[in-house]
């Protein structure tokens, strides 16, 4: 499975009609209990003056990333872009062989 950060920003239309509620709870359950594919790993949220929001997901295609949040009800009233990456840091850094490039 690959890692897929997801950035979500809320639409600008202002839709008068009633919708659904999201159905977070659900899907916080569906990824504790590990039923769920793709799988919601966490969620970032910047400063109270930045709307956008931020998911990172154990899915094997984009797509798939979607199509759960669509389900969930999160594409009511925001849109996702989800984007495929690689965690590293210092440890994978350092336990590369650099010193053949010294």
């Amino acid at each position: 499975m690959a890692l897929y950060l997801v950035l979500h920003s809320p639409n600008d239309d202002e839709r008068a009609d009633v919708l659904q509620p999201t159905r977070l709870l659900d899907m916080a359950r569906d990824a504790e209990q590990g039923t769920s594919r793709p799988r919601w790993i966490s969620t970032f949220s910047p400063d109270l003056h930045d709307d956008r929001i931020f998911s990172l997901w154990e899915a094997a295609e984009g797509d798939d990333v979607l199509a759960a949040l669509e389900r969930y009800g999160f594409l009511n009233n925001m849109s996702a872009q989800p984007i495929r990456v690689q965690q590293w840091g210092p440890a994978d850094v350092l336990a590369t062989d650099h010193q053949a490039r010294e």
